[in-house]
């Protein structure tokens, strides 16, 4: 059956209801940090972990052994033998990128409820809600709700870096620190990103040159446009010029005065033409991922004749 990588991630405990997995999709770093996440989870309950590589010819033979292990081969074995390990005890995992050759095997292992066909893509907005809900809990850590959403869009999609900065998180004294956030999980080219919403107002050439260097990915996309977005419903939710003081992080300082005098110049009609614009630009790129540079350069055009 098929099942999302975040539910292994969540309850390791899972794996053990299933014989045999197929572990794919785009995210290289996602597959094989869930291997890893499978072949720990079965080391804990007494397996042996088996390699078996591409130059391995695959016969019965290769998985006659006394005790429980875990056979973990980047070459399909084929369905018989798939179906022979499972009935001797034994677990199979095969990790492949998603291709056409592989699309019988997904049905092979997604008919069964004893095998799971896991695919691993870019973590949106809920998978990431889901592991970092499971790792607040896990870790018992306190999280403020404004800290909450300004960590979730921090983030950042792909798994390998996600991961890592929640090992980053555990162990920051201060976790609902935004300054402190900002800087730990932060690059300095995602720092960049950041700041880039103060920077719209450049020229046209500018504009390109940034979205050339730094917009490289469709997780760079998303990262600049949570900044935005951020940034823009701090602007929307404050009542007047006082209320939006209060609400400013500090680690902004800098830029309070341009954020301060961006609220001064909207009007309620800039504000609702934004919010249709963030919607818009959102729903285009679930629609056409792989656009995301066009996306994000049409977007910011549009933002700046917005506000001017």
């Amino acid at each position: 059956m098929k099942i999302n990588p975040e539910n292994f991630i969540v309850d390791e405990k899972l794996c053990l209801n299933f014989k045999s997995f197929f572990i794919s999709g785009n995210d290289e770093s996602y597959i094989i940090s869930l291997l890893d996440i499978l072949t720990k989870s079965f080391s804990k309950k007494g397996y042996l972990k088996k390699n078996i590589n591409k130059n391995d010819r695959p016969s019965p033979d290769l998985f006659q052994a006394e005790g429980k292990n875990i056979y973990v081969c980047d070459k399909y074995i084929g369905n018989n033998l798939v179906e022979e390990l499972e009935e001797d005890g034994g677990v199979f995992i095969f990790y492949e990128k998603s291709s056409t050759k592989n699309k019988p095997i997904k049905q092979f292992y997604s008919q069964s409820k004893e095998r799971a066909l896991i695919e691993c893509f870019e973590l949106d907005l809920n998978k990431k809600k889901i592991i970092l809900n499971a790792f607040i809990k896990k870790n018992e850590l306190v999280i403020e709700k404004n800290t909450y959403w300004f960590l979730l869009d921090l983030l950042d999609n792909r798994f390998s870096v996600f991961n890592r900065d929640l090992e980053k998180l555990a162990l920051m004294e201060m976790p609902n620190d935004t300054a402190q956030l900002s800087k730990a999980l932060n690059s300095d080219r995602l720092t960049d990103i950041s700041k880039f919403f103060f920077k719209a107002h450049l020229g046209r050439a500018e504009i390109v040159s940034f979205i050339n260097s730094s917009i490289n990915s469709i997780s760079d996309f998303y990262n600049c446009f949570a900044y935005f977005k951020i940034y823009l419903f701090l602007l929307f939710n404050s009542k007047n010029n006082l209320d939006l003081q209060k609400k400013i992080p500090k680690y902004l300082f800098k830029e309070k005065q341009t954020i301060l005098d961006l609220f001064s110049s909207l009007t309620e009609n800039k504000k609702k033409l934004l919010s249709v614009l963030l919607y818009k630009t959102e729903n285009l790129i679930r629609k056409n991922p792989s656009l995301y540079k066009s996306l994000f350069f049409r977007f910011v055009l549009n933002y700046k004749k917005i506000i001017s």
